[in-house]
């Protein structure tokens, strides 16, 4: 009996012994013995841990013969088993391989290793502290298959944002309007499209400018369909996922930033001033006036000691200043095992180098995250607000220069401050308010309800508002009094997902599926008012105005979306992965007989470096080739067009000129774009891509590389429909664009582990081929006017969107005997002007009938499309370096084969429409003697004359003449940091302190040196030169951690 109790006393003795509960206390350090922080440290077998603090340090409650798992980015998993210590010290090796790194594919999170769709990626941490109003400008070239484009370098303006090419055709030309803008997804939430508004619509603001890019934790692009598909009618130029930073289990860290620098004001473009303007207008006309002509000249010209006509005024002076950039934030993170929170706060203040124009923004960031119901539960809110004011200048968001290159004065004048306001008028912030507000709340919440099977639910509401009140005094209204009106906006966003995931590993094979619902209500108000011809300049408001000159005008639009949608991953053994999704979506926007989309995909992943013949191999630690094929599609714009429209008082003002009958208000039908059609479909995007991830040396080199195809069909487009319906246009789906190209993405960490220095370099590129398919009217070609109303552009089925359509120029006449003369009449080759004489430019005569007709605006046989506005390849290269506490990087992107008409030099030579004396007087030129320009019989010529006695037809800007190459490296920014370390200030209680510097837009290298910033052209391919400029910025900055 007694050896019964004596053994029920050692067995209680070794259990209390085995499942004890106490106290480790640990470091971790890297190889180099310096401490880490943020790692995670994790009881194996369970899902209780903590994060090192900023020392390395942590301490977790476990069972004395537990093992830890140690991780952090950057280094190797390790698994360390306490055998009874209390106190232990760790080191980590570093790992140069991101095989574990987790990329979200829609609704699922999958390792880099498993995942098998098109993705690329960048850190946060990539985009800190980069001088820019919104974050879309600083991705441009660092991820593959991503192309942005900074049309202009207005604070809070929309960039140019394609994913794989564009797709958007438009039977108009507008150069401010997104044509293939991808579906932005904020920490689960899609973004509605309504949000990236015309560029000159409301406040003309940036959604994108409201996200304080140090919030963001990381940023991935959605390639191919397989990845994007699980977003359906959204996802067909591509997704962007954007997640903000979380809270951390840590004790609280706090974080204070800021860093402030100039904005430099660009250089002017090339005009002759003062007495060499003169004396190069009066070298023109000696050689084309007659000595009569040459005694009636204007007296700007002659009359050089008048002090009104011998000025030095460079015109673009006027707009162009030295900007500011200042940023400050702070954050806090910190928490426990049950409760995570980060807040942040920022303020962003950069002032433009066009004289008022700037961003102001205030930005705000809560995340929560707490766990219950021991840990099966988890709820994560996140509440953002920013508050943006934005200054536009004259309010022209692409162009804010009221002057052109064929519209500038001489430099002779010297201007009145009355003058002066002529042309800066516009000029002024309290001239042009414009305010946005956004606030987003978003509530997740994660049930785990059996170990294999979790409920997730995501709710969110998005309220945005828009108010810009905009005032033209009389000077800049023709003198016909002031102008002034008042734009107000809102628009909320209501979503809701729900669903499933099951996930399960069983042997050697693992499954995940996942089964959900989602809802998205949004509707949208805008109130405008406006009056004209006003009394005074100092009324900013709408009052007081006559009534026949008073506008009105508000709007309410609603629209709506059920989804249901589906998801399957299985792979056996690591080795062999399918991932396949099925979404079905159905739109408000359609009619009855189309409401319903399908959008199913399906991809494959063979990681042949688990096989036995490369499993053992030590240079492969990854050899994957993967396939997919899916379809996304596209929702139309527009939220009623399967309904008949009609418009309420439709005239242009609410007076005398307003539709109405006996004096009521007439309700007439819409006609330019009313009529019902119920039978539209859904815009969808067919997708193949193969691709292979390779890694080698456990990281040290990596290579991805895709070839895709991508067919857009069905795509809306605006018919112009005959007289007798009564109606202007009807939408059709009707077009078809054709996608195809390849990505290669290398990475290198070329110096060994031992080395002091390390060196990363990530280089990216991408080309894409674009060709329209199929057009309305069975084909037929659609010409297009440009900036100019040139008939400059042509939709061609073969050819590029938007491709150029021009005249071959082929030189410039010498003399009268290089003219070809028509052996049938014996006439000079000439156009609808006349005949061509000597100096003038030599355009081809494509149809033979030796005559060009210039003002065919339509199918014209001398013209051929020519050119392609959409680059072919960009990307980009960056490199960074670090020794010590030090860091350096460089960044350069690229953008090649793409071809640019320079419209801003087609207007310096061809400015003038009248031709004679005074306007070559009183307009600015730019230095001839720069310019190979002919001037007399026997001149070889690059530019055709200035001839001064008939409108300079020849100048047409729809000539190849003016097609430039488009393509440039530049260096974008070079990047300087230094951390002092966590023991220099810690007795002052800092835990940590850097200071950085960051040059931005630094250097470019362009293949065409007549055009000033190859960038600065917009999407159909045009730089007017009255752009605002992309502008170089100097920061300097200081970041604090308690």
């Amino acid at each position: 009996m007694k050896k019964k109790y004596v053994f029920v006393l050692v067995a209680c003795c070794l259990l209390q012994n085995l499942f004890a509960q106490t106290t480790i206390t640990g470091i971790v350090r890297d190889s180099k013995n310096q401490p880490l922080d943020f790692v995670s440290v994790v009881i194996k077998g369970s899902s209780t841990g903590v994060m090192t603090d900023l020392h390395g340090k942590f301490t977790i409650t476990a069972s004395p013969n537990a093992t830890l798992i140690i991780s952090s980015v950057g280094y190797e998993r390790q698994e360390y088993k306490l055998n009874g210590q209390t106190s232990v010290v760790i080191k980590l090796e570093s790992s140069q391989s991101d095989l574990n790194e987790v990329v979200v594919i829609g609704y699922q999170s999958v390792t880099r290793k498993k995942n098998t769709a098109a993705i690329s990626s960048i850190s946060g941490k990539d985009l800190e502290n980069i001088p820019a109003a919104s974050f879309d400008m600083i991705l441009q070239g660092r991820l593959a298959g991503l192309n942005v484009q900074n049309i202009t370098g207005s604070p809070g303006a929309v960039s140019t944002v394609y994913v794989r090419g564009t797709t958007g055709i438009s039977n108009s030309y507008d150069e401010a309007q997104l044509l293939s803008s991808p579906l932005y997804v904020v920490d689960g939430v899609p973004q509605p499209t309504e949000q990236y508004a015309n560029i000159n619509t409301g406040t003309g603001t940036n959604f994108l400018a409201g996200i304080n890019p140090n919030d963001i934790e990381s940023v991935q692009v959605l390639r191919d369909a397989s990845a994007a598909a699980i977003y359906g009618s959204r996802a067909a130029n591509g997704v962007i996922l954007i997640t903000t930073k979380p809270g951390i289990n840590s004790d609280p860290v706090i974080k204070i930033n800021g860093y402030s620098g100039m904005v430099v004001r660009p250089n002017l473009r090339d005009v002759v001033l003062g007495t060499a303007e003169r004396a190069q207008k009066m070298g023109i006309l000696q050689e084309q006036l007659t000595y009569s002509q040459l005694s009636n000249l204007p007296f700007l010209l002659t009359d050089s000691l008048n002090p009104a006509f011998n000025g030095h005024t460079n015109y673009q002076d006027l707009f162009y200043q030295k900007g500011r950039v200042n940023n400050g934030d702070i954050s806090m993170a910190g928490g426990n095992k049950l409760t995570n929170y980060r807040f942040s706060a920022a303020y962003y203040d950069e002032e433009g180098v066009v004289k008022a124009t700037g961003l102001k923004r205030f930005s705000s960031r809560l995340n929560l995250l707490s766990r219950a119901a021991k840990e099966r539960i988890t709820i994560n809110p996140i509440i953002a607000f920013t508050n943006i004011n934005r200054a536009r200048g004259n309010g022209d968001g692409i162009s804010p220069f009221p002057l052109s290159a064929g519209s500038m004065p001489s430099s002779l004048f010297n201007l009145s401050e009355t003058k002066k306001t002529f042309y800066t008028g516009g000029f002024d912030e309290d001239l042009d308010k414009n305010i946005s507000n956004q606030l987003s709340l978003n509530l997740n919440i994660n049930a785990k309800i059996l170990p294999v099977l979790t409920l997730t639910s995501q709710t969110s509401f998005g309220y945005n508002t828009g108010k810009r009140n905009y005032n033209r005094p009389s000077v800049l209204n023709s003198n016909l009094g002031n102008y002034s009106s008042t734009w107000n906006s809102a628009q909320e966003n209501w979503q809701t997902s729900n669903y499933l995931t099951y996930n399960d590993a069983f042997g050697k094979h693992s499954l995940t599926m996942l089964v959900g619902q989602d809802v998205q209500h949004d509707k949208y108000e805008v109130t405008l008012a406006s009056g004209d011809a006003g009394s005074s300049d100092q009324i900013k408001v709408v009052q007081g105005f006559l009534q026949d000159f008073l506008y009105g005008y508000s709007d309410y639009q609603a629209w709506g979306l059920l989804s249901y949608y589906s998801r399957i991953s299985y792979d056996f053994d690591s080795r062999y992965i399918f991932s396949g999704s099925l979404r079905t979506d159905g739109s408000s926007r359609f009619g009855k007989n189309n409401r319903w989309g399908w959008f199913p995909s399906a991809s494959v992943a063979w990681l042949l470096s688990e096989e036995s013949f490369l499993k053992d191999n030590p240079a492969i630690s990854l050899f994957k080739i993967r396939a997919s094929y899916g379809s996304v599609g596209n929702l139309p714009r527009e939220n009623y067009l399967a309904y008949s429209l009609y418009r309420v008082n439709a005239g242009s003002y609410s007076g005398s000129a307003a539709a109405s009958y006996n004096g009521v208000p007439a309700v007439t039908p819409n006609y330019t774009n009313g009529v019902a059609q119920d039978d539209l479909t859904w815009e969808k995007s067919n997708s193949w891509n193969i691709g292979t991830d390779i890694e080698l040396y456990s990281g040290k080199y990596t290579i991805s590389a895709d070839i895709y195809n991508r067919e857009t069909s069905n795509q809306l487009f605006a018919v112009q429909l005959p007289t007798n319906t009564g109606y202007d246009y009807a939408q059709t789906n009707s077009v078809a664009v054709r996608n195809s190209g390849v990505e290669l993405i290398l990475s290198a960490k070329p110096l060994s582990r031992e080395s002091r220095i390390t060196w990363l370099s990530n280089f990216n590129i991408s080309y894409n081929k674009n060709r329209i398919k199929s057009l309305p009217n069975r084909g037929r070609d659609l010409v297009m006017s440009g900036d100019r109303f040139d008939a400059s552009h042509i939709l061609s089925i073969g050819s590029p969107i938007n491709s150029f359509y021009l005249f071959q120029t082929l030189g410039v006449y010498s003399t009268i005997n290089d003219i070809p003369v028509n052996p049938y009449t014996g006439a000079l080759f000439g156009n609808s002007n006349g005949a061509y004489g000597p100096g003038m430019f030599y355009l081809k005569d494509l149809d033979g009938d030796f005559l060009i007709n210039s003002y065919n605006n339509g199918i014209n046989p001398d013209k051929i499309p020519s050119g392609d506005p959409n680059p072919k390849w960009t990307g980009g290269w960056n490199n960074t370096f670090n020794y010590k506490n030090f860091s350096l990087s460089f960044f350069l992107n690229f953008t090649l084969d793409r071809d640019v008409l320079n419209l801003y030099e087609a207007d310096a030579f061809g400015f003038s429409a009248a031709g004679n004396n005074s306007t070559l007087a009183g307009t600015a030129l730019p230095d001839l003697s720069k310019y190979n320009v002919w001037r007399q019989d026997g001149d070889k010529a690059d530019y055709a004359k200035l001839d001064i006695g008939t409108y300079r037809f020849y100048y047409t800007s729809a000539q190849s003449f003016f097609l430039e190459n488009g393509s440039y490296v530049r260096l974008k920014n070079i990047i300087a940091r230094y951390n002092f370390g966590k023991n220099v200030f810690q007795r002052f209680g800092l835990k940590n302190l850097a200071v950085y510097g960051i040059v931005d837009n630094v250097l470019t290298w362009k293949a065409s040196k007549k055009l000033p910033d190859p960038e600065a052209v917009n999407q159909y391919g045009e730089y007017n030169g009255n752009g605002y400029p992309i502008p170089k910025k100097f920061t300097l900055g200081i970041e604090i951690t308690l």
